[in-house]
């Protein structure tokens, strides 16, 4: 009959490894998904990176002396230099000799300071300045064969460039373009070594010469600011003496130009008869207005004389004539004879002679003032007549005064238009040629100085020693640069992949699960052949911890007891999940209980080898052939054993392995003859043995080992076996040092008082 029957299979339908190593566990219906309160893996806090820096403080120390050695050789292999330092000040302008009859307001030629002195700096690092200085000094053998390097290390360079060049010869490649890549020419090496460093916020260039010979580096540093002074006020001379020669050249063709322009002014005046006085447009203007001004007033006249004449002729002539001094004189005569004749009249008769001379009298008074009347009122009326006709003939006259003059003026405009036109040529030719004049002057009279705007501040000096720094300073850099980098790895390592650290750490990890107990780091030589030591062979803090995962895993179990088929596992392998599950075996097995031990790590078993154990015969063959031997693990020194099986021959499913209805039915028939029954069970990230194990089991330690597992990982197995519905009793934290256990063991508090014996 074949043991490996599919029928005999749980209730667990099927087992499959998700991504990033998590387990899914699918049953009909029903799908586990991850816990939202476990979605982030908690951060290191600085405890943590305490403990990760004081873990890795046995890697620091290597660090520190091979960071020295590499940076003393580095300082041992490298040709000492020396560095000629001098600074020059440039002006924005240069030093003027006279300024006389010059305009001294206009602006500089560089308005903007970034844009002078960023020019300065390119023309600091100019080929021809340094081609020059090279030349001067016959230095570009030199300049070419200098060398960074001792020669040792150019004997290993030079192997590794022939080997380069040998590669290269399978690929054909353009011999000049290769030749031109791969060689420095003397000026790139000169500025190489050529710092230019400007001083912020002022016009000073600081500027610094390296190489292998004090004097060389001060007499190249001296030359090169002198060429560089030499070539600027040669240059300013020949920009000089061109710019005089152009302006001469213009001021030829302005001088012309303006003279042709004169002339074709004054052929255009004669022409049209005008005379430049620079007051005829003023002139006919005032003129015209005078006029219309004489012309408004003698209108004004000639309408009064008109409405006197037309409309006041009549009465103006009788208020004329009664006005006249004989009219009036003859009047009154006439009034007095009137009267006279009035009185008469009651005393005698008209035909009385008396009567008739008065009567006569008073008719040629009558007649005469009548004749008078008229002739003044005939005068009075001519009169009138006579001022209405002249102030018209005024008004007339000034009229045609001011017609005349407003042609004369608008003749003068169309005249003046060409006149203007042509006067404007003479008057830019002229400014352009006094300009001209006057930027000639300015050439002749203010030429640069001899040393220009450049001025040298601190001359160059012979470098006082070598460059960099002693061997003594290069060990003790290399120390602290391995030792912060070192440091800052650790940190980084710690920041990216955080670990667990100490037990405050673990519990916000494990949330719910109780971190059951802390065990320090166990000696293997307390593993033996066949057997194990006893409890009193453990170190103090080892059989302590122990003792209280063994009363923490009772306490925290429901019925107040260790739960009967305890299975133990971890995140990953390596974290001594083996080891507790064997120690702990011990440590129940010591206290008199009957004890079976099952490796079920079919994948890498480790039971058998640390207990010397044969695995020709084991688990996997019950499983498979219905046969299984058990080994008999005593401790030294005592009859007190407990039962182990080992993981047997390797098969192709392990997972298939165990779930089957023989793994069932043996740890039904275990519960019935062993108190507890321990599975050491294979990691639980990657694979699917450890969560059908967590099934079959009463509980599920989970082991972590301290300064290894790492946070995410113990989070995902958590979530694994949550998922896979497997009791998880607690977690353990193995492999702590003394200064994180010591909290939790007081091996001390004792008295030391002899040991009672305790028969076996």
């Amino acid at each position: 009959m074949n043991k490996h029957n599919h029928s005999k299979m749980t209730d667990l339908d099927t087992l499959v490894s998700g991504t990033a190593g998590q387990l899914i566990r699918r049953e009909p219906g029903i799908t586990f998904i991850h816990d939202s309160n476990h979605s982030e893996t908690p951060g290191s806090s600085i405890q943590d990176y305490w403990i990760a820096w004081k873990k890795g403080l046995k890697y620091i120390l290597p660090a520190i002396i091979i960071f020295s050695i590499l940076l003393l050789a580095i300082a041992l292999l490298t040709n000492n230099t020396y560095t000629s330092k001098s600074s020059i000040k440039i002006e924005t302008d240069h030093t003027r000799i006279l300024e006389y009859d010059l305009d001294t307001s206009r602006p500089p030629s560089y308005i903007n300071d970034d844009v002078f002195y960023n020019t300065q700096y390119k023309l600091l690092r100019n080929r021809d300045l340094a081609r020059k200085v090279i030349e001067d000094l016959a230095i570009e053998k030199y300049l070419l064969e200098e060398k960074r390097f001792a020669e040792p290390v150019y004997v290993i360079t030079d192997q590794l460039q022939k080997l380069a060049t040998w590669i290269k010869s399978f690929f054909p490649v353009n011999e000049q373009l290769a030749k031109v890549s791969g060689e420095k020419t003397a000026e790139e090496v000169f500025f190489e070594n050529l710092t230019i460093n400007p001083v912020r916020h002022s016009r000073v260039i600081d500027l610094h010469y390296t190489s292998q010979d004090p004097e060389l580096s001060r007499e190249i540093l001296a030359e090169y600011i002198k060429t560089f002074i030499h070539l600027r006020h040669k240059d300013k001379i020949r920009y000089s003496e061109e710019a005089k020669q152009y302006l001469e050249e213009q001021i030829t063709a302005s001088r012309e130009k303006m003279q042709e322009a004169e002339q074709k002014l004054i052929a255009y005046a004669r022409n049209n008869k005008i005379v430049d006085t620079k007051t005829d447009v003023s002139t006919i203007a005032n003129n015209i207005t005078l006029l219309n001004e004489a012309y408004i007033k003698a209108k004004s006249r000639r309408i009064d004389a008109e409405s006197q004449y037309q409309n006041k002729r009549d009465i103006s002539t009788l208020l004329n004539a009664g006005a006249d001094p004989v009219i009036q004189a003859k009047k009154q005569e006439l009034s007095t004879l009137q009267a006279e004749y009035r009185a008469k009249q009651s005393l005698f008769k008209p035909a009385y002679p008396e009567m008739q001379e008065l009567k006569r009298q008073i008719d040629q008074l009558t007649r005469y003032i009548n004749t008078e009347s008229r002739a003044i009122s005939n005068n009075t009326s001519e009169n009138m007549r006579a001022n209405f006709v002249a102030t018209l003939n005024e008004e007339k006259k000034l009229k045609r005064e001011i017609n005349k003059l407003e042609n004369d003026l608008l003749k003068f405009y169309e005249n003046s238009i060409g006149y203007s036109s042509l006067k404007r040529d003479v008057d830019t030719s002229r400014n352009l040629y006094d300009g001209l004049l006057q930027r000639m002057k300015e050439i002749d009279v203010i030429g640069p100085v001899p040393g220009d705007n450049v001025t040298v501040v601190d001359s160059a000096e012979l470098p006082p020693r070598k460059d960099g720094l002693s061997y003594s300073k290069y060990l003790l850099l290399g120390g602290l640069l391995g030792f912060v980098l070192y440091s800052l790895i650790i940190m980084l390592k710690e920041l990216f992949f955080p670990k667990i650290r100490n037990e405050k750490s673990l519990k916000q990890l494990s949330g719910k699960y109780p971190v059951l107990t802390s065990v320090p780091v166990i000696k293997k030589s307390l593993f033996g052949h066949n057997h194990l030591s006893t409890m009193d062979a453990f170190d103090p803090k080892t059989a302590e911890a122990l003792r209280y995962l063994r009363t923490s895993l009772q306490l925290g179990s429901h019925q107040d007891k260790i739960p009967q088929i305890l299975h133990v596992t971890s995140p990953n392998a390596g974290d001594g999940k083996s080891t507790i599950a064997l120690f702990l075996a011990t440590s129940l097995a010591n206290s008199g209980r009957k004890v079976l031990l099952i490796d079920g790590d079919l994948r890498k078993p480790s039971v058998h080898k640390k207990l010397g154990l044969d695995n020709s015969q084991g688990l996997t063959n019950y499983l498979y052939h219905d046969r299984m031997k058990a080994h008999k693990c005593t401790l030294k020194n005592s009859s007190i054993f407990f039962m182990a099986i080992t993981a047997g021959p390797a098969v192709i499913d392990p997972v298939d392995a165990l779930n089957t209805t023989e793994f069932n039915h043996l740890l039904e028939k275990s519960r019935k003859l062993f108190d507890h029954i321990i599975i050491d069970s294979p990691p639980v990230l990657g694979l699917a043995d450890a969560v059908l194990l967590s099934q079959l089991a009463d509980s599920t330690l989970l082991i972590v080992s301290n300064n290894m597992t790492r946070k995410h990982d113990a989070l995902t197995a958590i979530k694994q076996l949550e998922q896979g519905k497997g009791h998880i009793a607690g977690v353990v934290c193995n492999k702590t040092d003394h200064s994180f256990s010591k909290n939790y063991y007081n091996t001390k508090y004792t008295d030391r008082r002899e040991l009672i014996a305790v028969s076996t």
